[in-house]
This record gives C-alpha cells, structure tokens and sequence, in this order.
C-alpha cells in the first residue's frame, strides 16, 4: 500500500501516479478535489447560517418589551401550574374529564387576571380547572373558593381576596417568570414520569 492513497472524496484507494495531491489531502481525481471543496464550502455556509440565526434570536430577544414577554410569561406559568396538577380534578367541580387533544385541563386563575392583574403569577391563586368551569362558566368562582379553603386554608384565601398591591412588571422579572416556570415546569413532569 506504500504506492496507494485513499481519496478524501469517495473512499477509494488508487495509485499515487493518477491522482492529485493537495494540502487537504490526496484524491483520485480533479474532479473529486473539487466537489469535497463544494462540500466543504456548503458545510461552513450551513455553519454560518445557522450561527447567525442563533445570533438574531439573541437579539430579537434583547429587543422585546414588556408588552412581548407577558405573553411567554403567561404561558410558562400555566405550564407549570398544569404540571403540577396533572391527575388532580377541577378546583371548582371536583371532575376529573377524560383527556382529548388540546387539553381538558386549564389554569384557572380564582382572581382573574383582568380583575387582579398583579396576581397573575401567584401559584396559590392559580389552579387547574376544566375548561367548561374556567370558560363556559367564567370560572366557577363560588365552588372554586369553597374548594380552595380546603386545598389551602382560609388564611392564604383571604390573603388573596384583601391583596390590593399594584406590581409593575418589568422586562428582566418577566424574563425571570419564564425561565423559572419553564424549568419548574420540566422539573414537576420528570418526577412525575419517575415515580409512574
């Protein structure tokens, strides 16, 4: 094998007198030389294109509001407070309804967050509610602070009927929101997988 290379390009072994021999490596032929370069030039293109896309969403993200990241916020926190109620009933009707695709299941605020903004993301005043409670029936408010004293007491139900303080939510707390309720969230259904 002292006379013989192996070609970058398709693999194959051939004489050192047919082939052509470049600083990146030996090939059969010319044309083999140019289509590993065309490759090798698609690759660090892919590369590039993909660093970039990463790149603008680093800066897409540095630019959103407030107004952008509640949203995403939201959607963290309702994750979560699914997640952690999964397999329990409704707070408000104690049915547990059969599973379809799209969910059965919502976060139902006790507070809404049109009435009480700033309780948004208070995990005692969200829990999981049938849809038909928490949107056909805005919410079932009554049966829902009935169950709810028994879930978690009547002091933290008053504490949450008597808070008034007004919260600004700003950009980083918001991002703080989603990043904590995401991995809580991820945390909750591993658990939950290990012990089933």
């Amino acid at each position: 094998m002292a006379n013989k290379w192996r070609c970058l390009f398709c693999k194959e072994y051939f004489h050192a007198e047919g082939g052509v021999s470049l600083p990146v490596g030996f090939f059969c032929c010319f044309n083999h030389a140019t289509e590993y370069a065309k490759k090798k030039n698609d690759k660090s293109k892919e590369k590039q294109r993909k660093h970039q896309k990463k790149t603008d969403k680093v800066k897409r993200d540095k630019l959103k509001t407030a107004r952008d990241l509640m949203p995403e916020a939201q959607a963290a926190f309702n994750k979560y407070i699914r997640a952690r109620d999964s397999g329990e009933p409704c707070v408000s009707c104690n049915r547990l309804p059969e599973q379809k695709v799209g969910g059965t299941m919502d976060a139902g605020h006790y507070r809404s967050r049109g009435a009480a903004p700033h309780m948004r993301f208070n995990v005692f005043n969200c829990h999981s509610q049938c849809v038909a409670c928490n949107r056909y029936q805005s919410g079932n408010v009554v049966d829902y602070r009935i169950n709810l004293i028994k879930k978690i007491g009547i002091e933290r139900v008053e504490r949450i009927e008597n808070d008034n303080t007004p919260r600004k939510f700003d950009v980083d707390y918001l991002r703080r929101v989603k990043v904590i309720f995401n991995r809580r969230a991820r945390n909750v259904l591993k658990r939950k997988e290990n012990v089933v």
